[in-house]
C-alpha cells in the first residue's frame, strides 16, 4: 500500500453563473471580494430564449461566459448574492445561476490547514452526555496502488 492519502471535503457546493459575454470578470471579482478562493471561466454559446425574443425584435448576444466556483455551505450565499448582483441578473435576458450540493471533492490540502480546522472541535467538548453531530469537513483515506 502507498503512503499518499485522499483528502475528501464535503459540505460544499458549486455555484453555477451563465453570463453574457464579457460579464464573467465582474461576477468572480465580487465573489473574491465575499470570500470565495477562485473561479473558472469558460465560454459557451445559448440557444432558446434568444430566438424567442428575437422575434419582439428584442436582440440577445448568443455568447456567453460560465462561471463555476466551489464554495463551503456557510460561504455559499453571501457568495451566491454577490455573484446575481454582479452578474446584473436582475434585468431581463442578463443570464442565470444555480448552486449543486457536491457529495465530495478531492484536492491537496496542506497538513497544517487539516489540524487548524480540526482544532474547534476538539475544544468544544459537550457538557451533557448528548451524542455529538455527526458532520464530517475532511476524512482521509488511503491511495490503492493501481495493479499492472
Amino acid at each position: 500500500m502507498s503512503d499518499r492519502q485522499i483528502t475528501y471535503l464535503t459540505d460544499a457546493l458549486i455555484i453555477t453563473c451563465i453570463v453574457q459575454a464579457s460579464h464573467a470578470d465582474n461576477v468572480v471579482k465580487a465573489a473574491q471580494n465575499v470570500g470565495a478562493q477562485g473561479a473558472t471561466v469558460t465560454y459557451a454559446r445559448g440557444t432558446g430564449v434568444r430566438e424567442r425574443m428575437g422575434l419582439m425584435g428584442v436582440a440577445i448576444d448568443e455568447q456567453k461566459e460560465m462561471v463555476r466556483i466551489i464554495v463551503s455551505q456557510e460561504q455559499s450565499d453571501r457568495v451566491f448574492e454577490a455573484m446575481y448582483l454582479a452578474g446584473e441578473l436582475d434585468k431581463p435576458g442578463m443570464g442565470i445561476m444555480f448552486m449543486n450540493k457536491l457529495d465530495r471533492i478531492a484536492t491537496y490540502i496542506p497538513d497544517e490547514v487539516l489540524a487548524e480546522a480540526a482544532e474547534p472541535k476538539a475544544k468544544a467538548k459537550p457538557k451533557a452526555k448528548a451524542a455529538p453531530k455527526k458532520r464530517k469537513t475532511a476524512t482521509r483515506r488511503p491511495v490503492k496502488k493501481a495493479s499492472k
